[in-house]
């Protein structure tokens, strides 16, 4: 480096060691270096007050003021702070490293060996990434008093920044709401500035603004205050969007009382605005207003940058979060209606959709719900009509099924399907399912039709339920999946929903679905029902046939359940069983005579009639291979 550069640069070797001091003042002399020395912290707190050195040279260690201490004395003064700090040790200790750093830029070097061309190099290194001059020299010695000065605000300085640390550390701890902390914010800077009237103004999708007044300042003055200040928001914001500031905003104003004399035909004499950190995406601003001429000095100008350098994150994480759990709200929103709530919790902090998605065999009741006669309904009404109603329909069904612990697997056409036991299982799926079926039949009588145009149709509905184990899994391509089940049981569950029409019921269940509902009721007598379960719904369980369905050669037990008790006496369940157990065994005439019994008692009854005929064909030609069963050969 040649020496006309170096005109300009001095140097403070601050060492206790008389020896290094002078070794080291001949190598930085020889290189161009203007040079003084101190042998004390002290003394070298004067000659950085004196001389303003470029760079100062301090040893760990040094007596009176260590270097720790000195650097902090020096960063945080407003004479000083732009004078580097290279502290010198000869031992390899990381902590120096580590509280240099941490001590306002400051660094360390290790003398190593006595070898110190490697301290000099580092000197000029550090003086050539220098962006700051220092002031020139007074040449006058400073007083005790000067000294005193620079060591209490440089510690004055450090005390504040602890005590917004630890109230911004506090604020986080305490409360993630926006509206908490910002309320926290201008509790704070009312401590640093006592403003009259404060606007803090955030932008981050929309704007927020909040304001705080004195409750005797003048109406006129106060709205004066806020077109400044979102004048200057909008200049500190380039490329905003017009919000008009009507529209999409979100101001609030609160009132305090100062405790000072009236404000009343007081005027706005002072205001100052504080712009925000343009590295953040949350755009914060503070403006601040006075009613007297004093302004901010550069001490409290300084704090007030620290405070929103410390507090503008806190805000913006707060938004960030406010925003995430808004979000969140509209997911639970949109699935609640459909499912249960420890399911989209499920969902949503364990993607238990995706965890599934290899596939699994699990036990399932699957419930497929359709609307009777829809077709010709659809028929009867406008597109839009059908569409209306079919939304409104199915939000009364999925709220019935979701509150029975179960999930809408999709919607088919007019058609629910729903399942108990996927994502989330119970311990009795299949009596969950058939509450949920017995519910959405009951609902019927308040669901409301005037939209539509029913002529001489009734809306009902038929469900039918298979408790199973399916498989289980993510199911579809890269581009679209759905969590879903396959199988024969999905088919059994659709046979049940179609065998309704033939037999005249609303609602059918396989036996494995009666199994699970004489469960529930065998605990309910021996008062051993877990909590989290629930009882059977009051109703009437009626075996219906013996039947095989379409595609399947095991025949499968069905039962008709319905809550109305008063719909089947005693005696017309007890012939209708009769007549079904001569029925199985290949008796018709026997079976025969039953059933008519039991017409006789509810001639309208479909199934009875159904039975009744089978019996009267079977006496006059009995089928092949009988063996209680009757095989569909339709859905």
């Amino acid at each position: 480096m040649e020496q006309n550069e170096l005109l300009n640069n001095k140097i403070l070797i601050a060492f206790d060691s008389g020896v290094l001091r002078s070794v080291l003042r001949k190598i930085f002399e020889d290189d161009g270096f203007i040079v003084s020395e101190a042998e004390d912290g002290l003394e070298a707190v004067e000659k950085i007050l004196t001389e303003q050195p470029n760079c100062v040279l301090i040893y760990v260690d040094l007596p009176v003021i260590n270097a720790f201490a000195f650097t902090r004395i020096i960063k945080n003064s407003n004479t000083c702070r732009n004078t580097e700090i290279v502290a010198c040790s000869f031992d390899n200790k990381r902590k120096y490293a580590f509280w240099m750093e941490n001590t306002g830029n400051a660094f360390y070097y290790q003398i190593k060996n006595d070898q110190l061309d490697g301290l000099v190099s580092q000197v000029h290194k550090i003086l050539k990434e220098k962006k700051t001059d220092v002031p020139p020299s007074s040449g006058t010695p400073p007083t005790r008093e000067k000294i005193a000065e620079l060591v209490t605000s440089s510690y004055d300085r450090e005390l504040y920044e602890l005590y917004i640390i630890r109230n911004a550390y506090r604020v986080q701890q305490a409360t993630m709401e926006t509206e908490a902390r910002i309320e926290e914010m201008a509790k704070l800077l009312k401590h640093i500035y006592p403003y009259d009237t404060l606007a803090i103004i955030i932008e981050s999708g929309t704007v927020i603004e909040r304001y705080y007044r004195d409750d005797t300042l003048q109406p006129k003055e106060f709205l004066d205050f806020v077109k400044i200040s979102r004048a200057d928001f909008e200049k500190t914001v380039p490329g905003l969007v017009d919000y008009g500031w009507v529209k999409n905003l979100r101001t609030r104003t609160k009132t305090f009382k100062s405790g000072e004399a009236s404000l009343v035909n007081a005027k706005i004499r002072f205001y100052d605005s504080f712009p925000i950190d343009k590295t953040k995406k949350t755009k914060v601003t503070l403006h601040i207003a006075k009613c007297s001429t004093s302004e901010i000095n550069i001490r409290t100008r300084e704090r007030i940058d620290f405070f929103t350098t410390i507090f503008t994150p806190l805000v913006e994480k707060a938004i960030i979060f406010e925003n995430a759990r808004n979000y969140e709200h509209k997911v639970r929103k949109a699935f609640s209606r459909f499912l249960p709530e420890k399911i989209i919790d499920d969902i949503i902090t364990k993607n238990t959709v995706s965890a599934s998605s290899t596939g699994e065999r699990r036990k399932v009741a699957i419930l497929i719900a359709d609307i009777r006669s829809f077709t010709t309904i659809s028929e009867k009404n406008a597109p839009e009509n059908i569409v209306d109603f079919l939304n409104y329909y199915f939000g009364v069904m999925g709220k019935i099924i979701k509150k029975h612990g179960g999930t809408i697997d999709k919607f088919m056409g007019d058609a629910i399907m729903a399942l108990f036991g996927a994502p989330e299982s119970y311990t009795y799926n299949g009596c969950r399912a058939a509450n949920a079926a017995l519910e959405m039949i009951d609902a019927l009588k308040t669901i409301d039709t005037s939209m539509l145009k029913m002529g001489d149709l009734s809306f009902n509905i038929g469900i039918g339920i298979h408790y199973g184990k399916p498989i289980v899994g993510s199911i579809g391509s890269n581009e679209k999946r759905e969590y879903t089940v396959i199988g024969d049981d999905v088919n059994l569950a659709s046979r049940m929903e179609g065998l309704t029409k033939q037999y005249g019921m609303s609602l059918l269940i396989t036996d494995s679905v009666k199994k699970d509902i004489d469960a529930v009721l065998e605990c309910e007598k021996a008062g051993t029902l877990p909590k989290d379960e629930e009882p059977v719904i009051p109703h009437i369980t009626r075996r219906i046939d013996n039947v095989k369905v379409k595609g399947k050669s095991k025949a499968v037990s069905i039962y008709g359940i319905t809550t109305d008790t008063a719909v089947y006496s005693d005696s017309f369940l007890e012939k209708y069983e009769k007549g079904l157990n001569q029925y199985e065994i290949g008796n018709f005439l026997t079976a025969s005579e039953y059933f008519t019994e039991a017409a006789e008692q509810v001639p309208d009854d479909t199934s009875t009639s159904l039975l009744l005929s089978r019996c009267r064909q079977f006496i006059v030609k009995k089928p092949e291979n009988w063996d209680g069963a009757i095989s569909l050969t339709r859905k």
